[in-house]
């Protein structure tokens, strides 16, 4: 071999000896992490053996992480360096599944073995009261990744947190071992796992231990909370000359709200508002006590039970003029108690107005004094007692009432005769 063959022989290999390093370590920066090709919704897990180990779908990789923060993109050419090693599994114990060709509910151990729910009551007392949240359909093309195993005929046969904790990484289970849980509500990056209680020292705070399903309910709540406030429609005002009723509809359970005032309510001093807590989507309000022939500005809201609140533009609406009573009230069942010497005489009226009888021993048309007994009180159930009458007398009277507006109502003449005294 020449010199100048030897050393193109050795740069080669040199050459060949550095790529294969950069192959290994390129593969090596990924160990342990979630990746993906940019524009591609895979997921793959990188294991230490250097292979890929593929996410089904997105309901199997949240059953290890809540979100997608950690995926770490890679471009096609470092994707084509791995190999292929299966799938995952969904991470044992901290949900429950179901194939689509079949109402049972599984539990899932290590090793993707599938077991038996056999009851709803076992189900509560592993998963709690909201066990049925905690159910994943999975599609019948999965099946071949699991295996059947014993059946849980009691809630001592199976303890998922002890599979939780049993299954840190994808070498024992087809899935990847994950933080420390944090804060659902202060971090993006929450892990459903369980974890053991962190005790107070060293300056840190004690954190108390985090159940995993709890976790997953926690996320499953959050994901279905609403945030949507309702929608106001069809919103109309029925105004009096003292009084107005508004009337809305909301697309889903809400109270109802109406803000009014004089003035426009960016600008007033003072406001009254009339509120109603009954969740309802066909609302009503009255509000009372209004001016006559006066301009109200107002709002109406509704907020859900999740207190999202819908809010109305500013609107107007004018109350009608001061109504004239010019009808007089009307006086209708008469009645008497009659005695020797005293008499009371009731009537009603259909509203509110005075009461007085005028009575004498002759035809009031002709008589030339007569007595009264009267009340000013406005009210529609009328009663006036009569005394100092003679025995066995006919009288002569005719009943009155006015109302507020000074209309008079008046009976016809008519007489009552006093009974008989015995001595």
């Amino acid at each position: 071999m020449t010199k100048k063959s030897l050393i193109i022989l050795l740069i080669s290999a040199f050459t060949l000896s550095i790529f294969s390093v950069n192959i290994a370590i390129a593969a090596d920066d990924h160990t342990g992490q979630v990746v993906k090709v940019e524009g591609s919704s895979t997921l793959y897990y990188v294991a230490t053996d250097g292979k890929l180990y593929v996410f089904p779908n997105e309901k199997t990789y949240k059953s290890w992480d809540s979100d997608f923060d950690d995926v770490v993109t890679i471009t096609q050419v470092e994707l084509s360096e791995f190999t292929i090693g299966g799938n995952i599994r969904y991470r044992p114990g901290v949900l429950l599944v179901k194939f689509t060709n079949t109402p049972k509910v599984y539990a899932v151990s290590q090793n993707g073995k599938l077991r038996w729910v056999k009851t709803e009551r076992i189900a509560r007392k592993l998963y709690g009261e909201n066990w049925n949240k905690l159910i994943d359909d999975i599609p019948l093309i999965f099946f071949p990744d699991y295996v059947t195993d014993n059946d849980i005929n009691d809630e001592g046969d199976y303890d998922p947190d002890e599979e939780i904790n049993s299954t840190e990484t994808i070498e024992n289970n087809k899935g990847f071992a994950l933080g420390h849980y944090k804060d659902l509500w202060k971090s993006n990056t929450t892990k459903c796992r369980a974890t053991a209680a962190v005790p107070h020292g060293q300056g840190k705070k004690a954190t108390p231990a985090v159940s995993a399903r709890q976790c997953k309910i926690n996320l499953i709540n959050d994901a279905q909370k609403d945030e949507t406030a309702p929608v106001i429609t069809n919103v109309v005002v029925t105004p009096s000359n003292t009084s107005a009723v508004i009337t809305w509809t909301t697309d889903e359970e809400s109270n109802s709200t109406v803000e009014y005032a004089t003035e426009s309510l960016s600008t007033a001093t003072s406001t009254e508002t009339v509120t109603d807590s009954d969740l309802v989507t066909s609302h009503s309000l009255e509000l009372n006590n209004l001016t006559a022939e006066t301009t109200y500005y107002y709002i109406v809201k509704s907020a859900d039970s999740n207190s999202n609140i819908a809010t109305t533009t500013e609107s107007t609406f004018t109350t009608t003029a001061q109504e004239v009573d010019i009808t007089a009230p009307i006086i209708s069942d008469i009645f008497w108690q009659i005695s020797t010497t005293t008499a009371t005489v009731e009537w009603e009226t259909n509203e509110a107005s005075t009461s007085k009888i005028t009575y004498a021993l002759e035809s009031l048309n002709t008589v030339t004094s007569t007595e009264e007994v009267s009340s000013t009180d406005l009210v529609t159930s009328h009663s006036l007692d009569l005394s100092g009458l003679s025995s066995y007398t006919t009288y002569y009277y005719i009943l009155e009432s006015i109302d507020a507006a000074t209309n008079t109502a008046t009976t016809t003449e008519t007489t009552f005769i006093t009974t008989l005294g015995i001595e």
